[in-house]
C-alpha cells in the first residue's frame, strides 16, 4: 500500500511541471491574442489628426514671425502644393490599415502581418518626410531675424516639453500630491 502511494506521488511530481508549463502557455497565448486586437484604422485617423495638429501649430508659429506678403504667398503655395499629396497618402494609409485589420481578422501568418505593418510604417515615414521638406522649403524664405525667432520658439517648445515630462514622472509616484507653488485656497482668512 505504501509502495503504491509512493509510486503515485512520484508520478504526480514528475507530471506536475509539464501541466504547469501547459497552463502558462495557454495564458500566454490568450494575452498575445488580446494584445493583437488593435484598431488600425482608428490609429490611422489619430495619426491624421496628429499631422493636422502639427500643421496648425506651424501656422501659429508662422503668425508669430510677422511674415511679409511674399512669405505668406510662399507658405500658401506650399500648402496648396502639398495638401493633395497629404490627402492621397492619408487615403492610402487608411486603405492599408483596413487591409491590415482584415489580414489579422482572417488569421494570417505573422510574416504577412509584419509585411503589412512595414507598408504602413513606410507610408507614415513618407508623410513625415513630406512635412520636413515643406518645413525646410519654408525656412529658406525666412530672413535672419525670423530664423532666430523661429529657433527660439522651437527651443522654448522643447523646454516646455521636457518640463512636462519631468513633472509627469515626478507626480507618477504620488498622483495626489499637489504642485508646490499651487497652495489650496482657504475658505476663511487666517489670522484676522
Amino acid at each position: 500500500m505504501k509502495r503504491n502511494l509512493l509510486l503515485v506521488f512520484v508520478c504526480l511530481v514528475l507530471t506536475m511541471p509539464s501541466v504547469l508549463a501547459q497552463c502558462s502557455c495557454q495564458r500566454l497565448n490568450t494575452t498575445i491574442e488580446s494584445s493583437k486586437s488593435v484598431n488600425y484604422p482608428r490609429e490611422a485617423t489619430k495619426y491624421k489628426k496628429y499631422i493636422k495638429h502639427i500643421q496648425q501649430d506651424r501656422a501659429t508659429v508662422y503668425n508669430a514671425l510677422n511674415l511679409s506678403d511674399e512669405q505668406i504667398q510662399k507658405r500658401e503655395d506650399l500648402m496648396n502644393e502639398n495638401n493633395p499629396i497629404y490627402e492621397q497618402k492619408f487615403d492610402c494609409l487608411m486603405k492599408e490599415s483596413f487591409k491590415l485589420q482584415a489580414i489579422e481578422n482572417a488569421g494570417a501568418t505573422d510574416k504577412e502581418i509584419n509585411a503589412q505593418k512595414k507598408v504602413i510604417s513606410s507610408i507614415k515615414k513618407s508623410i513625415e518626410r513630406t512635412l520636413s521638406k515643406e518645413n525646410k522649403a519654408f525656412r529658406k524664405c525666412l530672413n535672419g531675424q525670423q530664423k532666430a525667432k523661429y529657433s527660439m520658439i522651437k527651443k522654448l517648445e522643447r523646454q516646455d516639453y521636457k518640463k512636462d515630462l519631468k513633472q509627469k514622472d515626478y507626480y507618477k509616484s504620488n498622483p495626489q500630491m499637489r504642485p508646490f507653488g499651487n497652495p489650496r485656497p482657504c475658505p476663511a482668512p487666517i489670522g484676522r
